[in-house]
């Protein structure tokens, strides 16, 4: 059996533990020593536990629902996860996070009540028994379906745009409402696609397809408000002119190395729009030079490790005017954004 962690923004990892031939002969590190290696960055934070349950076991739909959850919530709320044969636990998540994910996999599990929320340092006991008496998880998942481009698309056109749609508020480090975003939910089209999310190309297909089934919508709607507008755009149209400025489209991070970028960016200036590029987050900071990214706004993922002293100062060089922090309702991201003097995204 192996032990994996999946590491979300705290950068929470098992790389502090000794390799397993120093700890003795055929012995594998055990949970209890992950979670104590893991707890000291978690402190302050919180921790939630997925057991085992008959409905996980009965249909690898709803088990690949449940990964899905569990991993949007490792990466917006700053936490890993911990897999053992009787359940996984998401430890160091925010808060806030861990409440969202508790409830949407009581949801699923067709409990009366989300699941219990441990919070750090004062349920730390809870957790370590949790993790004494457990060990190691085996491969739970079989391999992901082979990809069906017509399943895929079926389940795309079958969804409305208000079920996958969010809206949330821009507003300054005073309070002040600077416009609105609207964004495409992963949670809801990794649920309505199925088992076919497991595989992260596939699920970033999907949510460029509904982008462009959504466009002309999006850009009526975004084409004369006031303010900052932003919406969710595909590369393989334009949207109708924006009668006024603040008109915003929203690109994956990984659109800026496409081959014509430069010239599809022209091409939405000449119509009244800019570009924001989503995905910049603590990890990605130390690989790409965030000031030269070719954007008039960068969507940065909230996460603790951002406090860093030098990611804080990679940040500065940017400028607040170009910086926007998804912060959704942490406290410490609310925080964060005043602190820098930065734009943030939140519920409407």
């Amino acid at each position: 059996m192996t032990m994996t962690m999946t590491a979300g923004g705290t950068g929470i990892a098992l790389a502090a533990l000794p390799p397993a031939g120093l700890l003795g002969l055929r012995q594998v590190p055990t949970l209890h020593a992950a979670v104590l290696a893991a707890l000291p960055a978690a402190q302050g934070r919180a921790a939630l536990l997925l057991p085992d349950h008959p409905r996980l076991r009965a249909g690898l739909p709803r088990r690949r629902m449940a990964e899905a959850i569990l991993r949007d919530a490792a990466a917006m709320g700053g936490g890993g996860l911990l897999r053992a044969a009787g359940g996984t636990l998401l430890l160091g998540v925010s808060e806030a996070t861990g409440r969202r994910a508790a409830a949407a996999l009581g949801t699923l599990l067709g409990a009366e009540a989300p699941l219990p929320v441990w919070r750090l340092p004062r349920d730390a006991d809870a957790v370590l028994a949790w993790a004494a008496a457990e060990v190691p998880a085996p491969d739970l998942l079989p391999p992901p379906v082979p990809p069906s481009p017509a399943s895929l698309h079926a389940a795309l056109e079958a969804l409305s745009a208000e079920a996958v749609l969010r809206a949330e508020t821009i507003r300054d480090a005073a309070g002040e409402r600077h416009g609105q975003r609207l964004r495409l939910s992963r949670r809801s089209l990794a649920a309505a696609i199925g088992p076919l999310a497991a595989d992260p190309d596939l699920l970033a297909q999907a949510m460029e397809r509904m982008a462009a089934r959504l466009r002309p919508g999006l850009a009526a709607w975004a084409c004369d408000l006031p303010g900052l507008r932003l919406v969710p755009l595909a590369r393989d149209a334009l949207p109708v002119p924006a009668l006024r400025p603040g008109a915003v489209g929203v690109l994956p991070l990984a659109a800026a190395a496409g081959p014509d970028f430069t010239g599809f960016q022209a091409r939405l200036a000449e119509r009244g729009w800019a570009v924001a590029l989503e995905g910049l987050e603590a990890a990605t900071l130390a690989l790409v030079d965030p000031a030269a990214l070719p954007a008039a706004h960068l969507l940065l993922r909230w996460s603790p490790a951002l406090a860093a002293p030098e990611l804080t100062e990679r940040l500065r060089a940017i400028g607040p005017a170009r910086l926007m922090l998804e912060a959704g309702a942490d406290p410490a991201a609310l925080a964060f954004a005043r602190a820098g003097g930065l734009l943030r995204t939140g519920a409407a």
